[in-house]
């Protein structure tokens, strides 16, 4: 090798080591960065991840909320005999659309029923002004509670939002948020749209029952869970 070779030989190995040290240490300094964007465990930036799970149930719109469940949850209702009845349901604690809290179960000044609508479920359409004749004819009982469960939310499906598909109906009595699992509707046992249950004043359970009911018909149903 002649001598202008030897030193163009020379000068290139040294640019080569400086590269790799110059490399070695950048991919070192960018590691917390990586962790940072790992945080959230699925790939996310750990910002984006936390504001999803802060969020009232990861729906950025509000339409649903956190609902705790306490206690243990009732087995999914199927015709025939019951084997809920009778048993403690579950305390739900979650929010109207609101903000205020709301719970349902445990110790009540009355009994109470509670009615799971789905917004784009055509029977649950038709169940809400049932009920409300029954308001308006004052035929319900007079210590009976009633509260709504929005669950099932999907924005792809009509009536959406619920908050507003709830105005828009009339609904008179309280309304709850269910989450976005639908976590209040399973934990009571819930199969099928509307589904119902009335609950005595210690929490228990006193009758259930899905589907759509016209008003004699459920106002035949909550007197004999009430007898």
């Amino acid at each position: 090798m002649n001598p202008k070779s030897r030193v163009v030989a020379i000068v290139g190995a040294v640019v080569l080591v400086v590269a790799v040290v110059f490399g070695i240490a950048l991919l070192a300094t960018s590691g917390g960065d990586d962790d940072g964007d790992a945080a959230g465990s699925n790939g996310e930036p750990a910002s984006t991840v936390e504001s999803a799970s802060t969020d009232a149930g990861g729906d950025q719109s509000g339409e649903t909320r956190t609902v705790d469940v306490i206690g243990d949850p009732l087995p999914p209702f199927e015709e025939g005999t019951d084997p809920a009845v009778g048993t403690p349901a579950p305390v739900l604690e979650g929010e109207a659309y609101d903000g205020s809290e709301i719970t349902i179960g445990g110790p009540t000044d009355g009994p109470t029923m509670v009615v799971f609508l789905a917004h784009w479920c055509p029977h649950c359409n038709a169940e809400i002004p049932e009920l409300i004749a029954l308001e308006q004819s004052g035929d319900l009982p007079d210590d009976l509670n009633v509260i709504a469960v929005a669950t099932a939310v999907d924005p792809t499906r009509p009536n959406y939002p619920p908050s507003a598909w709830l105005d828009e109906k009339g609904w008179p009595w309280p309304a709850m948020a269910d989450d976005d699992q639908s976590t209040a509707m399973v934990a009571s046992g819930g199969t099928s749209f509307p589904y119902t249950m009335i609950l005595d004043a210690d929490g228990n359970v006193l009758a259930r029952k899905t589907g759509e009911s016209s008003a004699d018909e459920s106002l035949a149903w909550i007197q004999q869970a009430l007898a």
